[in-house]
């Protein structure tokens, strides 16, 4: 079946490339931000989740029966203004969960994030249930969201999905998350730009190439509801790095990238994540496999820049 689909937050470091996937697959989309588009390849409206009433005329009017949202203040960012992060993600989360029960929207895609563990959790390999303490008022607010998931889903209320994706390799700029380097170093490189980096060199943190995040989250969308064994987020993962080791894939594949290491407050938030994810859940439950690893990660992507 084919999904006429809102996807809030459009304009970030996702949306564009979930826009391309759903609509190669024949899905209506219709994408929403607070920013105004440079180019996009479907139609647009301007919208403030926290706006409820605008929220409800485009449900009605684009006919909506699937949401993808993704609008929020990531890591960074959020440190710099706590009150307005727990704000807005909690209440834009809680928004669209509102919209879609009010109008008998049935399904929803929402990521989480690696940022809802702390240095309580096992960092080392950090299971889909390892407890957590998140440092981050970002993962404070993920986390807050992820136990409504759980109450909604265990209920029956509604059927949200979640991935708590990593930090995410792509060749669109990420805006205010702490694994920003990892693209940020791609754009140096190719610009043959010399790169400050904010993390330690030997900072380990978990990764994924965007196709994978984008197959993996599709696939779960479209999974037999008897297939899904959590009412909470899957983890996800598909291969670890640091600032050294990028550095050196990134110089392997043909490059002369410089990078000095300049610390700063998010390598407070990096050493509260964990280094390596245990996602054979996801796995199991909707066989799915990364098609990148990391090598292949660096070369696709900075041939797409």
């Amino acid at each position: 079946m084919n999904n006429r689909i809102l996807i809030t937050g459009a304009l970030g470091q996702l949306g564009e490339f979930f826009i391309n996937s759903l609509t190669k697959a024949g899905n209506y989309i219709l994408a929403t931000d607070i920013k105004k588009p440079n180019n996009i390849s479907c139609d647009f409206e301007f919208y403030d989740i926290l706006d409820l009433e605008k929220g409800n005329e485009l449900i009605k009017k684009y006919k909506i029966n699937q949401v993808y949202n993704f609008a929020a203040i990531l890591s960074a960012k959020g440190e710099n203004n706590p009150m307005s992060t727990w704000y807005i993600n909690n209440s834009g989360f809680m928004n669209i969960i509102k919209l879609c029960i009010d109008n008998n929207i049935k399904k929803v895609f929402w990521p989480s994030t690696i940022a809802v563990f702390g240095k309580n959790s096992n960092l080392d390999f950090v299971n889909n249930e390892e407890p957590m303490f998140p440092e981050t008022m970002y993962g404070v607010s993920k986390l807050s969201c992820e136990k409504a998931m759980f109450y909604f889903n265990s209920k029956k209320i509604i059927d949200i999905r979640s991935i708590r994706f990593p930090g995410i390799v792509s060749s669109t700029k990420p805006g205010g998350g702490t694994t920003d380097y990892i693209v940020d170093m791609l754009f140096s490189a190719k610009n043959n730009e010399n790169y400050n980096c904010f993390l330690n060199s030997e900072t380990f943190l978990p990764m994924m190439h965007i196709d994978d995040a984008i197959e993996a989250s599709i696939m779960l969308m479209n999974a037999d509801k008897k297939n899904i064994s959590i009412n909470y987020p899957y983890n996800i993962s598909s291969f670890e790095t640091s600032p050294s080791k990028w550095n050196n894939i990134i110089n392997s594949i043909g490059y002369d990238l410089n990078v000095k290491y300049k610390p700063d407050y998010r390598q407070k938030i990096a050493d509260s994540w964990p280094k390596k994810i245990d996602d054979s859940i996801l796995r199991n439950d909707i066989k799915w496999e990364p098609k990148f690893n990391d090598i292949d990660t660096a070369k696709h992507i900075i041939d797409s820049i």
